[in-house]
């Protein structure tokens, strides 16, 4: 990922035992028909008014004897074994593929970033900044656009996004937020609503602290596959790849990425990032419908 730039049981009490002699005992704790003893007779009643099939103890004075269910036998986990190893193969072959396999060359047509408007609601487009060489010969993107926006009261924020048709071309957000000096101060999952389209994107929101600690930021960031939208990169690579392997028309998945400097208040912040992606993607819905389907 490119570098931001942004500036300025209780156990079962009274259970009788194996009566002899018309007595039965507690188990652990005996129960007491007064004060002082602690024995109850059981005189079971399997006439009159009394249940051949559930017989109803009784004990003597005014004591109560407590029956506990019999507990159920533990579950046989074996016969599992074959469907859970069957499974357990299957994830990590998949992980393996998806790790492993070789990287296409990156796709020189069908590039539409280009095609983002320079003016997205009161942002305009302030400068174009390119990928670092490092990041570049790393993720092998078949296109990416790296831009910084500015809106009418001067607020600036950072637009990024990356188009791959390889999983490779995408890397944990977290981990490349760490290797540039942020540390994650806040997680969250947030929607993000765009004109026209019935359902919301679902998308990450990230509150940012530098490791010197003199800066903070917040950003939103999500995936778009072809078979929909991914807040996480595991997911979004194994639906790309998964794309891949049915032979679908679009092969090609987005990382797209908002920030912006922290303004000190952090409703206000939040709420400021959230309007800057959604007008974004309200505008690249009419540029770019692969990017916001």
């Amino acid at each position: 990922m490119e570098e931001m730039k942004l500036k300025p049981e209780d156990r079962g009490a009274g259970v009788p035992a194996r009566a002899e002699d018309g007595e039965a005992r507690g188990i652990d704790n005996p129960v007491r028909a007064d004060n002082s003893s602690t024995r109850a007779e059981v005189e079971p009643r399997l006439g009159g008014d009394a249940h051949a099939t559930g017989a109803e103890p009784r004990l003597g004075g005014d004591a109560h004897a407590t029956i506990q269910p019999i507990p159920a036998p533990p579950m046989d986990w074996k016969r599992f074994g074959a469907p859970v190893f069957v499974l357990m193969f299957l994830t990590i072959g998949l992980v393996l593929a998806v790790q492993f396999m070789p990287r296409p060359e990156p796709l020189k047509e069908g590039k539409t970033l280009d095609k983002i408007p320079t003016v997205l609601g009161d942002w305009t487009l302030l400068e174009e900044y390119p990928m670092s060489e490092a990041a570049r010969n790393e993720l092998k993107p078949d296109e990416y656009v790296a831009r910084i926006y500015v809106n009418s009261r001067g607020d600036q924020a950072d637009l990024s996004i990356i188009g791959g048709s390889h999983t490779g071309a995408f890397h944990n957000p977290q981990v490349c937020f760490r290797v540039q000096n942020w540390k994650f101060a806040d997680t969250d999952e947030i929607p993000l609503q765009v004109p026209g389209k019935e359902t919301t994107i679902p998308a990450s929101f990230v509150r940012l602290v530098s490791s010197e600690g003199n800066r903070q930021a917040v950003g939103i960031y999500f995936y778009t596959t072809p078979l929909g939208y991914r807040t996480d990169t595991s997911s979004a690579r194994i639906f790309l790849l998964l794309a891949r392997l049915m032979g679908m028309d679009q092969q090609r998945a987005y990382f797209v990425r908002f920030l912006k400097p922290s303004g000190g208040n952090p409703e206000r912040d939040r709420e400021e990032i959230k309007q800057f992606a959604e007008q974004a993607l309200a505008a690249m819905a009419q540029t770019n419908p692969e990017v916001v389907r």
